[in-house]
């Protein structure tokens, strides 16, 4: 299956965008949920490299019953990432099959370190997709910018090797992917990062560019002319079970001007912090003047109709978005958003 990273699905959602638009709010469609603030690497380019961790594993009992009530309130898909690598929560499996059970569509974002056989064998038939970030051709590389062990590369490797043979041995409908954020440590290893994991079983390798965090100490900067050429290169490697997914789109958004002068999207998406608050997005981690409310102290549905969440979309509706992410997730999102309440004259003529 051919998947679509670099646009957005709201299309598929119109009687949730037309209550956004009748009533200005809806209850979210996607969440994306940290069950740990604790990471097993240090990666250089990590856009939480500014928060002063101490170790939060979010409480699993109260959360798979969150879990369910999100579905009854809405919510349609959920992906476990967050603050840390989730698959360090010691429930992290009775979580993911949980949410599966509760019939949300579920997926994870991992390091790969600890996707191991048994691990692999509950969590990948609970799964819509999971995507693993390499960011690496060679161990040496994958050491230099993950910076944890360093047998990690080889580790990881085996393990989506694993995960794929296994895919296919239970005819799972999962969507093995791996992943490589492009910053100047890797440019050189694109092609030779989409010929290793082409050779792994894999469904798809998704090549990304950097975009700093606000907050972060990061100074990351590629320089465009470095990526001519490499997507024909890399995109020669696909076949019929096989997809290269070259965020061309988003590279072009770097250096496109906003269309839209506030975040529409908001309502249609959420993040839940290990310790349980409900942020915006992951501009606002450990900033309790843009939490919405704590989801383990209450239920989610309180959270997200109560006083507390509508200040704070007042507040970031007042400030704008002269501070956000160059191209953050929500960003096709609001240009189509803005598009929508700002239709020109001639749209009746279809």
């Amino acid at each position: 299956m051919k998947v679509e990273v670099d646009s957005h699905k709201l299309i598929f959602h119109p009687d949730r965008v037309a209550e956004w638009l009748n009533t200005g709010d809806c209850p979210p469609i996607y969440v994306e949920i940290g069950l740990t603030n604790r990471c097993n690497h240090r990666c250089i380019f990590c856009a939480l490299d500014w928060l002063e961790k101490k170790p939060v594993f979010i409480d699993a009992d109260i959360l798979k019953e969150r879990l369910s009530e999100m579905r009854e309130y809405g919510v349609k898909s959920v992906m476990f990432a967050g603050e840390g690598e989730p698959l360090l929560h010691p429930r992290a499996a009775e979580i993911i099959e949980h949410a599966y059970r509760s019939g949300l569509d579920v997926a994870v974002s991992t390091n790969g370190v600890l996707v191991t056989q048994e691990i692999a064998k509950r969590i990948l038939p609970c799964l819509k997709w999971i995507r693993i970030s390499v960011d690496a051709a060679s161990p040496d590389v994958h050491h230099q910018i993950h910076q944890g062990k360093e047998s990690d590369f080889e580790t990881i490797s085996s393990n989506i090797r694993q995960a794929s043979r296994m895919k296919r041995e239970k005819d799972l409908s999962v969507i093995v992917g791996v992943q490589l954020l492009i910053i100047p440590e890797n440019v050189h290893e694109i092609v030779s990062f989409t010929r290793v994991f082409a050779e792994s079983g894999a469904d798809n390798v998704q090549i990304k560019p950097y975009s700093k965090h606000p907050l972060s100490i990061n100074r990351f900067v590629i320089d465009p002319t470095s990526l001519v050429g490499i997507e024909e290169e890399v995109l020669a490697f696909e076949r019929e079970n096989f997809q290269v997914v070259f965020r061309t789109g988003t590279i072009d958004r770097l250096s496109e001007e906003r269309t839209y002068d506030q975040c529409f999207g908001l309502p249609f998406y959420a993040l839940i912090e290990a310790d349980g608050s409900v942020i915006p997005c992951n501009l606002y981690h450990e900033n309790k003047e843009y939490t919405y409310g704590n989801c383990i102290t209450n239920t989610f549905a309180d959270v997200w109709g109560g006083l507390q969440r509508k200040s704070v979309m007042k507040k970031m509706q007042d400030e704008g978005i002269s501070n956000c992410r160059e191209v953050c997730r929500l960003d096709p999102i609001n240009r189509y958003l803005h598009t929508l309440k700002q239709p020109h004259s001639h749209v009746n003529f279809i």
